[in-house]
């Protein structure tokens, strides 16, 4: 084969990648596919969706996963209604939760070559508060029950807690002073009743009890525990061993938020 028609075969070929790859993107964002469409998911509408009190009582507030073009978008039903038309908002998040009117959500951030991550802090009516940038790929978010501390977990390293060669970092960030806390692996850790101290102690999944105290998992030497936390004297102090991602729920005075 000459060269010339190796040029010509090579041309073709990638044309048709090309045009194959253009012909997902647009079947893949076609609104007529997405979730407001029979038989697609649930029913939905465009709408505001707020995280204080509203008329019909209780909000649920959610991550859609429905595909389509509002995938990831926030949505809400009434709680007492789960199956209600979702009404879907704006904001876009790959994880989300919120607390008597604040909302913390974790973002991408699409980019032409590769995507960036960022934390927003949303107020009631989810409009961005701050936003901080992430040093990895998001994977937990919570907020405290007042609402003024919020906390994500990054994947630095890894892409999942399958392996061992997972990094996690963790950050709590005060609302009321906008102090962020970068990091809690830089906490005292006390482990079984000693000082505790290891390079690859990795620290996920914080739950808040209030606006001091916390819970969370830390993972060091191939071995999970739960830890208690101070956010005050920053310290984490391990409670029982083999324990991953605990969860307390708050009794909500606004609107129950769904993480994931």
């Amino acid at each position: 084969m000459t060269f010339g028609r190796r040029l010509l075969v090579l041309l073709v070929a990638a044309s048709l990648l090309l045009g194959a790859g253009v012909w997902t993107v647009l079947r893949a964002g076609d609104p007529a596919r997405g979730g407001d469409r029979a038989g697609d998911g649930p029913p939905a509408r465009a709408g505001a969706v707020t995280l204080g009190p509203h008329n019909d009582g209780p909000l649920l507030v959610f991550r859609s996963l429905t595909w389509g073009p509002r995938r990831d978008h926030l949505a809400a039903v009434p709680l007492v209604d789960p199956t209600a038309t979702r009404t879907v908002a704006v904001p876009a998040c790959l994880r989300f939760h919120a607390a008597a009117g604040t909302g913390i959500c974790l973002r991408a951030v699409h980019g032409v070559l590769q995507d960036t991550y960022r934390a927003v802090v949303l107020d009631a009516d989810l409009n961005e508060r701050r936003h901080y940038d992430l040093a990895g790929i998001p994977t937990r978010a919570r907020v405290s029950p007042s609402g003024h501390l919020v906390a994500w977990t990054v994947f630095v390293g890894g892409d999942s807690y399958a392996g061992t060669d997972f990094s996690t970092r963790t950050s709590i960030l005060d609302t009321r002073t906008w102090t962020p806390q970068d990091d809690l692996e830089s906490y005292a850790v006390t482990l079984d009743g000693h000082p505790y101290r290891a390079a690859d102690i990795n620290v996920w999944g914080v739950t808040f009890a209030d606006d001091e105290h916390f819970y969370a998992t830390l993972a060091t030497g191939g071995r999970t525990w739960l830890v208690a936390g101070d956010a005050v004297a920053r310290t984490l102090t391990t409670v029982h061993g083999n324990v991953e991602c605990p969860a307390l729920l708050a009794a909500a005075a606004l609107a129950p938020a769904v993480v994931r």
